[in-house]
């Protein structure tokens, strides 16, 4: 049997709605965008990071497998979406056929991206940590004006480029942003995305690499 590729599961019809719905419920409340795009990208940065780093090739398409699932759960439940995710993927890859022991290492992947306090328990959870947790832009937002928006979103629409940087040889990654202080100040930045960076140091803990923040050129961490 063929085995399942990260193409398989995005061209499933049942995969497109379910990520569909899941920014439909979004964009209802005013949230920003969890939808193909950040799915995508996702997917791409996870992929990127085990490939920089030397894993094999089913490795790295498997945690874009993982990346690219990990906010299905949206579409069913927004607080309790990384385990409504991980019980959606089950079903998807059961049906596509791929074996138990990949489906599991994505079900871990997908069910655990949101745990605040989880120590990545694998290259392919620690590698969709780095692609969800980085994906910082104005273009996840939905209302191009600041007013009235609350800290976290005006985070995303104040940050003009982000870019993950994985250097093998320096054991370093590195999330180089470029922000906007006229939208919000640094100190508010840290205030709502403290969490998530002790997050993306753990994950790059994972890998025996050290994070590094970069805001507008200054090392920050």
């Amino acid at each position: 049997m063929a085995e399942i590729t990260f193409n398989d599961v995005m061209n499933d019809e049942y995969v497109k709605m379910l990520l569909d719905t899941a920014d439909k419920n979004f964009a209802a409340i005013g949230y920003n965008e969890h939808g193909l795009r950040h799915a995508k990208l996702s997917s791409s940065i996870a992929g990127n990071v085990l490939s920089y780093l030397g894993y094999p090739k089913r490795d790295i398409e498997l945690a874009k497998i993982a990346a690219y699932l990990h906010d299905i759960g949206n579409a069913i439940d927004r607080h309790h979406q990384a385990l409504s995710g991980a019980i959606l993927s089950k079903r998807i890859l059961e049906r596509l056929g791929m074996p138990y022991k990949e489906i599991l290492s994505i079900l871990s992947a997908v069910g655990s991206h949101e745990e605040k306090d989880i120590i990545p328990n694998s290259h392919i959870t620690a590698a969709v940590i780095l692609g969800d947790k980085t994906d910082v832009h104005f273009s996840r937002v939905r209302s191009p004006k600041s007013e009235g928006l609350d800290k976290h979103t005006r985070v995303n629409l104040s940050c003009k480029n982000s870019f993950l940087r994985v250097d093998a040889a320096s054991k370093t990654i590195s999330l180089e942003l470029t922000v906007d202080i006229n939208v919000i100040d640094i100190g508010e930045y840290f205030e709502i995305f403290l969490e998530r960076t002790m997050l993306l140091k753990k994950a790059a803990k994972y890998f025996d690499c050290m994070f590094i923040l970069y805001i507008n050129g200054n090392k920050f961490l």
